[in-house]
């Protein structure tokens, strides 16, 4: 399936960001941005008119594409986000944005494009009367897309069990389709562009070490993430990648399912708390895909303290001995690749 996303100049949304967050997220379908200009000549929208009078630039261009959006903030004559959700060409309107919602309006073009994709589909029907927070509401009260967009899901009833098994064709672009769901809801009720926080997931799966510390040795972490900078290893640390207003702790189990090691730092407080349940989390890592556990001895830590059974299996690094090079032990430990030295 080919899908390609227009906007004229009434309506500020990022059609880059949108299709390259689509395509790494529902990669079953081949999304592009339109290259040709999108304008309404008239002040409304109108279904079937303003269909009618779609360039014919814009037509050639997405001849061989399934489904195009075209996205404006000119309001229908019916007050509709959108008429006809079963042609080709679908016309989208974002009027009055700002009185419906304080959210951003790629959250809104998102949330439209599954929205719609949903209906072309066939899953389930439109919920008519009042919102349920499924995509498929009608939103006949268009304050409702606040809501939907914070809940973002398809609910049981327009999602049978037949269409959860893996069995049915359309299983996998489902399962695609949910994770973009899944992805717009946390964005949406942390008040955050959607795009951004797909840009921020894409940044952190480049990361090749959580650094798993206990906050009294913060100092000492922060001069080691320096460190490993400077040596072009990429560390996770939290006070640079936590935002505010986030659940930490759900950013946390989403790094540690992603990060291809992690520095297990012990100063001479120990292991903290948090550090603890990390700790024990990367451990269950490192039995499933091999992840790396290294555990760090710092400069500053006088008696190593009793470490769990579990941690002491794997080979240390101690930076309190000069030789070997604490630091290349530890990138060697991160990267595989062993320093010439």
């Amino acid at each position: 399936m080919k899908i390609k996303i227009y906007s004229d100049d009434t309506v500020d949304i990022d059609l880059g960001a949108i299709v390259t967050g689509l395509s790494i997220n529902a990669p079953s379908i081949e999304w592009s941005s339109g290259n040709k200009a999108f304008q309404i000549s008239d002040e409304q929208v109108a279904y079937p008119k303003t269909y009618k009078n779609i360039s014919k630039k814009i037509l050639e261009e997405s001849r061989l594409d399934d489904f195009v959006f075209l996205f404006t903030e000119k309001p229908y004559d019916n007050n509709y986000f959108w008429d006809s959700g079963s042609e080709k060409n679908i016309i989208v309107s974002l009027f009055g944005w700002n009185q419906l919602t304080n959210l951003p309006r790629n959250n809104g073009a998102i949330y439209f494009i599954t929205a719609l994709l949903v209906r072309l589909l066939g899953i389930g029907k439109s919920h008519r009367g009042n919102n349920t927070g499924c995509i498929n509401d009608f939103w006949q009260d268009k304050t409702g897309v606040d809501s939907g967009m914070r809940a973002a899901y398809i609910c049981n009833q327009c999602l049978p069990l037949s269409k959860r098994k893996a069995s049915n064709p359309q299983y996998e672009l489902l399962q695609q389709i949910s994770t973009v769901l899944d992805h717009l809801s946390s964005a949406s009720r942390a008040n955050e562009d959607i795009c951004k926080t797909w840009a921020r997931s894409e940044e952190s799966s480049n990361f090749q070490v959580f650094l798993c510390h206990n906050s009294q040795d913060k100092d000492e972490i922060r001069n080691l993430n320096k460190i490993l900078k400077a040596k072009n290893v990429k560390a996770w640390l939290d006070e640079e990648q936590l935002p505010p207003g986030w659940a930490w702790q759900e950013l946390l189990e989403q790094q540690i399912g992603e990060i291809g090691a992690v520095a297990v730092c012990v100063g001479e407080s120990g292991l903290g708390p948090w550090q603890n349940s990390e700790m024990r989390a990367f451990i269950s890592e490192f039995v499933d895909r091999r992840c790396p556990v290294i555990p760090v001895i710092l400069k500053s830590c006088k008696n190593v303290p009793q470490l769990p059974i579990f941690l002491r299996q794997f080979t240390w690094v101690d930076f309190r001995k000069p030789e070997p090079d604490p630091i290349d032990r530890l990138i060697w430990g991160i990267t595989g690749k062993k320093p010439k030295s």
